[in-house]
């Protein structure tokens, strides 16, 4: 009989510990799951955000240089505020795990930062459009169009990094983060279009 229970408890006691293995196995397959996930979702994010802006600042720079007529870049910058609105409602659904949800909200403040610059240069480009000739377009208009595109090339680059630095994040190193508070004092630092407006000046003339 003692020997009975003896098994008994010793099947028991396997019981728990092949229970707990279990449930451990499953938390770290959930959680590297969860990652992969966070990084695809990152690089989806950072390859649009690519195929909207690297053309966009392209075209732009062309109007600045006078290369380019205003009028004929209005359409397509619409169309790029529009799609880079949705990137930015994207991220904001983006589920991450605890410790990298400063990440994501990193990749937010730039994508709407995007947004922004994108709206200014839409400005001094649509000023532009409307006026008869290129000497008669305003400072106003033309320090619009410099800051929005030095802007857009910032954020593109910013969004860059933020993505290169979850990408080699293992699971591992995941979980032996803190949780995150989502907060602006840690990781990348964001500049804001302020900034921008201060390096504007003191960019030299596009070529």
């Amino acid at each position: 009989m003692s020997g009975t229970l003896l098994w008994l408890v010793a099947l028991a006691a396997l019981s728990t510990v092949a229970a707990i293995t279990l449930r451990r196995m499953g938390s770290l397959a959930g959680g590297t799951r969860e990652l992969q996930r966070l990084q695809a979702d990152f690089a989806g994010i950072e390859q649009r955000l690519a195929t909207v802006v690297d053309p966009m600042v392209g075209r732009l720079d062309e109007v600045r240089r006078g290369a380019s007529d205003p009028a004929e870049l209005v359409p397509e910058l619409k169309a790029a505020r529009t799609a880079l609105r949705a990137l930015a409602m994207e991220a904001r659904n983006v589920k991450p795990p605890a410790a990298l949800a400063d990440r994501v909200q990193q990749l937010l403040w730039e994508l709407e930062r995007a947004v922004r610059a994108a709206d200014m240069a839409g400005h001094g480009i649509e000023t532009m459009a409307a006026s008869r000739s290129r000497s008669s377009v305003g400072t106003e208009a033309e320090v619009s169009l410099k800051r929005g595109t030095l802007g857009l090339r910032h954020s593109r680059e910013a969004v860059g990094r933020v993505v290169a630095g979850v990408a080699t994040l293992s699971p591992a190193e995941v979980r032996a983060m803190p949780p995150s508070s989502a907060g602006r004092g840690g990781g990348i630092r964001t500049p804001d279009l302020d900034e921008d407006l201060l390096t504007a000046a003191e960019e030299p003339p596009v070529a």
